[in-house]
């Protein structure tokens, strides 16, 4: 079962080798780490599976490397079957990540009706409020948010998160996105552009930019009282222990 270091979860599932969204900043498709993925060889059904005999909760995020809805998982269906044996086990936490979340929505409504588990999240990336060359192939921001806010409006079914991830200088704005979601989201991570060097972006442009942007976005997330975590690598640049 992979394990993760991201600091929310301890676990990850990868549904497939490749991703169609083809955005930019997307760590996953660095040579290495897109050889590395590609040559993953375990069955992310028979891992599933294999979850429902751990007691100890976990967890488990779907997924890091390569988006779980891809357009032919309309017809695939693999996230059904992962989703089946995941929500059978209730003591693990379970987190999907998808810049598809409309194509989500019709998996967990049929799989939560049945099992109604109850640590279930369903979240998608944003980066800006409006469409932007950084993300070419994805479903268009205002589509990734509309499946959200259907989704937590069905109350009972699932939670509702946002990773505000990467935060790019001159693209995102933290502070509007979340003044612009906060009702229908229970939950935000906020990141660095990591690997921004690939874009002529100096550590000294993100310090800037973020010095500017993310503490007037944690005032508001405080204020609002939602909840929040700032990922390592962008405390780092905060300059916070």
């Amino acid at each position: 079962m992979p394990r993760t270091r991201v600091e929310y979860a301890t676990d990850q599932i990868t549904i497939y080798r490749s991703c169609p969204y083809a955005c930019r900043y997307c760590w996953a498709s660095l040579p290495l780490f897109k050889y590395r993925i590609g040559r993953g060889k375990y069955d992310c059904v028979e891992e599933a599976f294999k979850y429902g005999r751990l007691k100890k909760p976990r967890t488990i995020v779907i997924s890091f490397t390569s988006d779980p809805y891809p357009p032919q998982e309309s017809r695939n269906r693999v996230m059904y079957c992962v989703l089946n044996y995941l929500c059978r086990a209730r003591q693990h936490k379970i987190m999907i990540l998808t810049k598809n979340p409309a194509l989500a929505i019709r998996d967990i409504l049929d799989v939560q009706m049945n099992l109604k588990h109850p640590n279930f999240w369903l979240g998608t990336t944003v980066i800006s409020l409006e469409a932007t060359g950084w993300e070419p192939k994805a479903p268009p921001p205002t589509e990734r948010l509309n499946a959200l806010e259907f989704a937590h409006t069905s109350k009972g079914i699932v939670k509702t998160w946002i990773s505000i991830e990467p935060i790019i200088p001159g693209t995102t704005d933290p502070f509007e996105i979340i003044r612009k979601t906060y009702r229908y989201t229970d939950w935000y991570v906020l990141g660095a552009f990591n690997y921004a060097y690939r874009f002529g972006f100096e550590k000294s442009d993100l310090k800037r930019y973020y010095e500017l942007y993310i503490p007037e976005a944690i005032k508001l997330l405080e204020s609002l009282g939602k909840p929040y975590l700032i990922k390592k690598e962008l405390k780092r640049l905060l300059g916070e222990s």
